[in-house]
């Protein structure tokens, strides 16, 4: 970066610096509001907005925490059986009830141990929402 020096001549003064002043408006501009505030059932108007948007938003937290613990599932079932996700999808579909319930039953003894309360029924019931899903 290089550094830049005017030379000017010592007689020669720099021109004067021109400050314009900045104008104000000079009345206030007024906001409206959509509603009114004199309104009594605002507070209690607002208080029932917020608590749909906090029950929605738990709605939406809880609906993704589910569909992320059925895709874990899956996932350990497919690691607890050695097959890919495509593999085991097409061994489910094949598969009877009957060998559903073996497979996810011997899924829950070895599995299932550090994971309390963790039945074979919902196990299966997991698996197959999460199958229904993709």
């Amino acid at each position: 970066m290089a550094l830049r020096f005017h030379i000017l001549h010592p007689q020669i003064p720099p021109p004067p610096i021109k400050f314009k002043p900045h104008l104000f408006p000079t009345k206030p501009h007024k906001a409206s509001c959509t509603r009114s505030t004199n309104n009594p059932n605002f507070a209690s108007d607002l208080a029932i907005e917020v608590e749909k948007k906090k029950i929605h938003t738990h709605l939406a937290q809880r609906v993704e925490a589910m569909r992320k613990s059925r895709e874990l599932l899956f996932t350990e079932l497919c690691n607890y059986l050695q097959l890919k996700p495509e593999e085991l999808r097409n061994k489910l579909g094949k598969m009877d009830e009957e060998e559903k319930w073996v497979l996810v039953r011997g899924f829950v003894s070895e599995w299932g141990v550090d994971f309390h309360p963790l039945s074979a029924r919902s196990v299966k019931e997991l698996v197959e929402e999460h199958l229904v899903e993709l």
